[in-house]
């Protein structure tokens, strides 16, 4: 969709979406019939521990002042808006076999997060939640931490906080840093509504979501937290303007509307706090080398029609892929003895901290 100059001046800035966003949530917050499923409790920053589904695992929820609405700020408007495996690339399609090598990035990055001693010794062992005698194992969103940290995969980021959303609309990269945008175009923040949660928690989890739409929320590294981030999983042929539930709320870009937002987010320092991990998903990003692993789990997860594995494998080599026995990139035993030395110092209850639970009411029981 191209606007004319004068549709575009007469749109209205981004703290007006804003403004009208908190109108909605302060409305929903002083009506009775959806007060208890308002999630933030007067908590900012915490994470609520959920369910996922009937088995488990839980997830780390992020808390929030809305009801099951969520949001996606750009700072540009695409009409056929796609997940980064999907895009086109110098207007060209990609093929199954670019879209594959995509995803052994995001499976080697798997493996490497699997090795670091969060996600194996307080994640997957667990936490000890109230009403639990045995601790209970914490979802690791993979795939959500690969999107978060940049690799291309079939998921669009969203988050239940309208500020993320809206620095991430008035805000573009710009040499690696993020800057406000400058006056003369427009942007977009997206709303996407799903069917509320049930009050009762003998009801199926799984239907508070569509299956494609998932919490990332709080996970052993830091981004998808500071986010408060959702992913929505898309197929292909699918693009987010035609989907139901979504809404586009369109802005004139305003510098000094920008820089509120920018400065709001502490330059942006707030959403990417530095980890390193960061560097680690740059070298797989640019990487041609992959083990082995990592391509016999992306044929099982996601094979390609009419190849068999070693076809397939063959294929990637053709396009200048090297298969190594090892991993592409390990923490080093120093890493695992700084993760320790942090968390016996502080880190563990800085976590702790962040994590709450919503009361269940059964009748006039709670």
């Amino acid at each position: 969709m191209q606007l004319s100059r004068k549709e575009i001046d007469d749109l209205p800035t981004v703290l007006f979406i804003l403004d009208k966003i908190a109108q909605s949530e302060e409305k929903l917050r002083n009506d009775k019939r959806w007060r208890l499923l308002l999630s933030d409790m007067g908590a900012e920053d915490k994470f609520e521990i959920r369910l996922e589904s009937a088995n488990g695992p839980y997830v780390l929820h992020p808390t929030s002042s809305t009801v099951n609405i969520f949001f996606r700020g750009q700072t540009d408007y695409h009409s056929e808006c796609l997940p980064t495996i999907y895009r086109k690339e110098k207007n060209q399609p990609r093929d199954e076999l670019e879209i594959f090598i995509d995803r052994l990035r995001s499976i080697e990055f798997e493996l490497l997060l699997k090795t670091h001693p969060f996600v194996k010794s307080i994640y997957e062992r667990g936490l000890l939640i109230q009403g639990k005698e045995q601790p209970v194992p914490i979802k690791v969103d993979y795939l959500g931490l690969a999107q978060h940290y940049e690799l291309k995969t079939d998921l669009m980021d969203f988050t239940n906080d309208k500020w993320v959303a809206a620095f991430f609309a008035t805000c573009s990269k710009v040499k690696g840093e993020y800057v406000p945008v400058k006056n003369g175009g427009y942007g977009v923040i997206y709303s996407y509504t799903v069917l509320p949660e049930p009050f009762d928690q003998s009801v199926q989890p799984a239907q508070k979501y569509t299956e494609k739409f998932t919490a990332i929320g709080l996970q052993p590294f830091p981004r998808p937290g500071e986010q408060k981030g959702f992913a929505l999983k898309l197929e292909p042929g699918q693009e987010l303007n035609t989907l139901q539930g979504v809404t586009q709320h369109f802005f004139r870009h305003n510098y000094k509307a920008a820089e509120v937002i920018y400065n709001r987010m502490n330059q942006g320092k707030s959403l990417f706090p530095e980890d390193k991990l960061i560097n680690m998903a740059k070298k797989l990003k640019n990487s041609k080398k992959i083990s082995k692993t990592a391509l016999r789990k992306a044929f099982k997860r996601y094979p390609v029609a009419g190849s068999d594995e070693q076809e397939l494998e063959q294929k990637c080599r053709d396009k200048g892929l090297v298969f190594v026995d090892t991993p592409v990139v390990s923490f080093s035993r120093n890493d695992e003895h700084l993760f320790w030395n942090q968390w016996d110092n502080g880190a563990k209850q800085k976590f702790l901290s962040q994590l709450v639970f919503r009361r269940v009411y059964y009748g006039n029981k709670c």
